[in-house]
């Protein structure tokens, strides 16, 4: 059963009245993730897990201690406070925490739907059933899984700060394979009605017959056309390595110095930005119990600045965005809700004004060459296919990249209708220039 506001503020309240000494902040979660994976066009797997998680910071003398349970009786949040009140007396040094807030107001985020939280097993295997159905028709087996649930996030601290917020979802993930070709779709919704199972295997279905018998590419520079959620892979390592400020601040970032300056294409505007309408996963407050604020980082190409918590923010003089990770933390901020601002421009209208190029689903096994510049590496998966005067020839083999990433957002010539895509929203994207540096087989 969901936890509500009131039943989440007692627990804190609670746990919070056992710290003797210093200052305490409390964070709870509590998670429902129903899920039925399916295998060989049928379901193996029905689970549902439950988890309560209570996590108790307490800060006395510069120095800050944590200690975890999942229990709420008053014997375990008593060992919890003696426990996180040692932790705290065992450091040695300053830490140099931030201050503690006191209450804060909260922009609401519509996150929570009972269609998507308690959605029921039966309903899972009537999805899938409608799924395989087109499986079986084209002669192909599904993979994947469709999953929902339910998390709340609640924390207080001893100024008087309290945050509560309840969100849910659902996920429809499907592989196709036929031997050794494949192809994938996936999505996630807020509200079930939203997610069409056929819809999801349909297109699933289509990658895979379409990669039957691929070519073999040369490595090289290709014009690139990236859906949504190979979009995703380039965004979430610039967040990652560079949008956060204790990076800039430690000349880490590609950011740093560069406020004011020209950084990537005019058509590039990339924002941090929770309470966008097509947002799935998000939150009105961060791990220090901040509002969110919308930030525009990159703008129409020129950087703007990173989001920020509140120990970034005192060293710049400035105010946090609410872009906070637990403290104490060595990461400092980080953006959670990634908008790249899109365009008009179809998938099918990217194809055919690409005399040839390389049509990517998605990327996967993506690593860190370069941590400045910033470069990552990485595979193709799941649907590669080569496009060759304006039409989608032929699947090819999966293919590894090298790319950096300032050039690669300098050189996207179009950008589509934005999507929805867990904590990111995101348009298909055309981009020249890409760079594959060889074959993964």
């Amino acid at each position: 059963m969901l936890m509500d506001k009131n039943r989440a503020s007692e627990i804190c309240t609670k746990a919070l009245s056992y710290v003797t000494g210093g200052q305490g902040e409390v964070t709870l979660y509590q998670s429902s993730g129903p899920l039925t994976r399916i295998a060989n066009n049928a379901i193996h797997q029905n689970v549902e897990t439950m988890d309560l998680n209570v996590s108790l910071r307490v800060d006395a003398g510069g120095r800050s201690g944590r200690a975890t349970t999942n229990q709420t009786d008053d014997e375990s949040l008593q060992a919890l406070a003696r426990q996180a009140a040692a932790a705290a007396a065992a450091i040695t040094g300053d830490q140099e925490l931030p201050p503690m807030m006191g209450p804060q107001t909260y922009r609401e985020i519509p996150a929570y739907d009972d269609s998507s939280a308690q959605l029921e097993p039966e309903q899972r295997a009537r999805m899938v059933r409608r799924a395989v159905d087109l499986a079986l028709r084209d002669k192909v087996e599904l993979a994947g899984l469709v999953s929902n649930g339910f998390h709340v996030r609640a924390m207080a601290n001893s100024n008087g700060l309290f945050a509560y917020q309840a969100s849910s979802s659902m996920t429809m993930e499907i592989t196709a394979r036929s031997g050794l070709a494949a192809g994938r779709c996936a999505r996630t919704v807020r509200r079930a009605a939203d997610l069409d199972p056929e819809q999801v295997a349909a297109t699933a279905i289509r990658k895979c017959l379409g990669s039957r018998d691929p070519r073999a590419l040369e490595p090289g520079e290709y014009a690139v056309i990236l859906e949504p959620e190979a979009v995703t892979t380039p965004l979430m390592f610039l967040a990652w390595l560079s949008f956060g400020a204790l990076a800039v601040q430690e000349d880490l970032s590609c950011l740093s110095g560069k406020l004011g300056q020209k950084m990537m294409g005019d058509n590039i505007t990339i924002r941090d930005d929770a309470y966008h309408p097509l947002m799935i996963w998000a939150s009105p407050f961060d791990a220090e119990g901040m509002p969110k604020r919308p930030v525009a980082i990159i703008e129409r190409g020129v950087v703007r600045g990173p989001v920020y918590d509140l120990k970034t923010a005192a060293r710049d003089r400035t105010a946090t965005t609410g872009h906070g990770l637990p403290q104490p933390n060595t990461y400092g901020p980080m953006p959670g809700n990634i908008v790249l601002e899109g365009g008009a421009a179809t998938l099918d209208d990217m194809v055919a004004s690409t005399k040839r190029g390389v049509l990517v689903t998605r990327f996967w096994y993506n690593r860190v060459v370069d941590r400045k510049a910033p470069v990552i590496t990485g595979m193709t998966r799941d649907g590669t296919f080569l496009i060759e005067d304006g039409k989608v020839a032929c699947g090819v083999k999966n293919m590894r990249f090298n790319q950096n990433l300032v050039e690669f957002f300098n050189n996207v010539e179009a950008l589509g209708v934005p999507e929805g895509q867990e904590n990111m929203v995101v348009p298909p994207l055309k981009a020249n220039g890409f760079h594959f540096t060889g074959r993964t087989e």
